[in-house]
């Protein structure tokens, strides 16, 4: 096992000269009704599943989409359930919903909202990254900053901000979508291993470079 950066600061600049990180594993996109049964059943098997959603980008103020893409990781396998062509059916919002199995992810409090929109239910089960690294003192709490500590790799963002409301997704899209939540499963398992206490941040830290709450 790698051992974490222990600078609780990092820059911009080292995270950039890091080797990309990629999910190597297999990707499924869910864009049937009749896939969401076997997909469902997989995911019911894990206690722990990496969590993240894409939504059509807004570049206006003001302006907001609905969740184009749900993204649901086990350590070998991700499950695009892609929005554009399904709905959230009873069986993926039971896992949804579910206090047996956690989903883990970073800055959830919006992701959750807009899942409340296209169906209203009572999440639970979620477990946020952002809190465990603050708990931790660590200051840069989001996925790009955890990934370069924890994994010594460099998460892509480039497809961020893209149109996942497109009807068919790109290749690339497909793998950046799966390794965000892939990556959220690595880095969950990482921090819960590391003991460590990281040094107070200074006057000029943030709390949070996503600027989200935290939620558990």
């Amino acid at each position: 096992m790698l051992e974490p950066i222990l600078e609780n600061r990092i820059s911009k600049d080292f995270i950039n000269t890091l080797p990309p990180l990629r999910f190597r594993g297999h990707i499924e996109l869910i864009n049937r009704p009749d896939q969401i049964r076997k997909a469902t059943r997989h995911l019911r098997r894990h206690r722990v599943l990496g969590f993240d959603t894409e939504s059509r980008p807004a570049f206006k103020k003001g302006e907001s989409y609905p969740v184009s893409l749900i993204q649901l990781a086990t350590p070998d396998t991700v499950y695009l359930f892609h929005l554009t062509h399904i709905e959230i059916d009873d069986r993926l919002a039971k896992i949804l919903a579910s206090k047996r199995i956690k989903k883990v992810g970073i800055a959830l409090n919006n992701d959750l909202d807009k899942l409340s929109e296209l169906r209203p239910m009572k999440a639970a089960g979620f477990v946020d990254l952002s809190r465990i690294a603050s708990e931790k003192g660590i200051v840069q709490q989001g996925a790009r900053s955890l990934a370069a500590r924890y994994l010594h790799q460099r998460l892509i963002k480039s497809s961020q901000r893209t149109n996942w409301a497109r009807r068919e997704l790109t290749e690339k899209q497909k793998l950046y979508a799966a390794t965000d939540a892939w990556v959220c499963l690595e880095i969950y398992f990482l921090l819960l291993a590391d003991n460590r206490t990281y040094l107070p941040p200074t006057e000029t830290d943030t709390c949070n470079e996503n600027g989200e709450a935290s939620i558990q």
